[in-house]
């Protein structure tokens, strides 16, 4: 895996990946604000991680989901290095699923398999999850300890 970045003044960083879509990073010196914030990026990473093990957990289980989305509400810490206080991970799922089953892919994805939010936790933060199926809440759920 190799990604770069390199400085301009009214975009910020500008990333080079492989010959992948460009991402722009908001920096303190540019302040594009149009340019997705390190932190942000951070959040993209834990939601898309574990949206794809979630999603393949449960089509293993053979969980017939019909509609699927991820939100994730965050803290930083007030002080620096500001780092993830708490990430909070919404999942919403249509679909005949067996909330159990979805319960178990969110905790072996969060535990096992989803490295960015792995490292997260290992940095301190404090993560926990819910999610709905067809609309009905389930409880916030603690993240099992994850290997070290």
């Amino acid at each position: 895996m190799h990604v770069s970045f390199s400085f301009d003044e009214s975009e910020g960083f500008v990333t080079s990946v492989d010959g992948k879509n460009q991402i722009r990073i908001k920096n303190s010196l540019s302040d594009n604000r149009k340019n997705f914030a390190p932190t942000e990026l951070l959040l993209l990473g834990i939601g898309g991680c574990t949206s794809d093990d979630v999603l393949s957990i449960l089509r293993k289980m053979k969980q017939d989901v019909k509609e699927y989305s991820c939100e994730i509400e965050a803290e930083r810490e007030g002080e620096i290095p500001k780092t993830l206080k708490t990430a909070v991970i919404n999942y919403n799922f249509k679909g005949d699923l067996d909330p159990e089953k979805v319960r178990k892919a969110i905790n072996l994805s969060l535990s096992k398999y989803c490295s960015v939010s792995i490292i997260v936790k290992r940095g301190g933060a404090k993560v926990t999850y819910s999610f709905t199926i067809n609309g009905k809440q389930h409880d916030i759920n603690q993240v099992p300890h994850s290997p070290e």
